[in-house]
């Protein structure tokens, strides 16, 4: 049991973490990838993440198939020389393996020989570290408090991506400018460098997919063989539970396929 002026103390630290700015996103990135960025419209009432996006909704509804092509960094992005290659690496194939995930249910995914598909591909414009010390203290200090997990107020990473849809004749559809940075509550930490852009990845996936589809639409049944089935199971309950024991993120290795610059 915990002592009474102990209790009080981490309310006390708990009241001090809520009255802190509840996010750090910054600003999505204008960095070119995107074309006609003057026509992207700011998504208002968005509480976590900031997003920027324009799309031709009569385009995008003749669209059946879509090429995947491999994520990859931005050239002169907000990369910190810190990370390490490595990490880069696990984020893009986490990237790749979310953005198929979220894509087979709306479309039928195809390899990039096939001319008439749409292809979809996002660049990384930023990541922000993520310090394991902080996120082992914040750990430990929610592991003391009710109402889920809570960060302090250094160390907290983040992830800017910006992706498009391009129609088989090369014009642009679809495009989405994003950026989400790790709040105060309820974003759990991790031991990883890239621990918050690893996890925000399926985020921003599952916002860009929705917005290639008119709201409602239901999603498609995988075939027999999943498009994805290179990217491993669709949910990794192990990994999952070792996070929920730990109170931390723990990111899923990936593989992924080698940047088409």
């Amino acid at each position: 049991m915990i002592s009474a002026p102990r209790a009080g103390a981490l309310s006390t630290i708990f009241l001090a973490l809520l009255a802190l700015p509840a996010c750090a996103t910054k600003p999505t990135t204008q960095t070119g990838f995107l074309t006609n960025q003057a026509g992207m419209e700011k998504v208002s009432g968005t509480v976590r993440a900031q997003i920027e996006r324009q799309r031709d909704l009569s385009a995008l509804r003749a669209v059946q198939k879509l090429t995947l092509l491999p994520a990859k960094l931005q050239e002169g992005g907000d990369i910190p020389d810190t990370i390490t290659p490595e990490s880069r690496l696990l984020v893009l194939g986490e990237l790749d393996r979310q953005l198929c995930f979220q894509l087979s249910r709306r479309f039928e995914l195809v390899g990039p020989e096939d001319p008439s598909a749409a292809r979809v591909q996002a660049v990384i414009t930023r990541l922000q570290e993520t310090s394991a010390t902080a996120s082992a203290a914040s750990a430990a200090v929610s592991w003391f408090l009710p109402g889920g997990s809570v960060r302090l107020p250094v160390g907290r990473g983040g992830l800017s991506i910006e992706a498009r849809l391009d129609l088989a004749d090369g014009q642009q559809a679809a495009a989405m400018a994003w950026s989400r940075g790790a709040g105060v509550v309820m974003d759990e930490g991790s031991l990883s460098e890239v621990g918050d852009a690893h996890r925000f990845t399926a985020n921003f996936a599952d916002d860009f997919a929705d917005f290639l589809v008119e709201p409602g639409t239901p999603k498609r049944a995988l075939p027999a063989q999943d498009p994805c089935q290179k990217h491993g199971a669709r949910l990794d309950l192990g990994r999952l539970a070792a996070g929920q024991v730990i109170g931390l993120h723990v990111p899923r290795p990936s593989n992924p396929t080698p940047q088409n610059n």
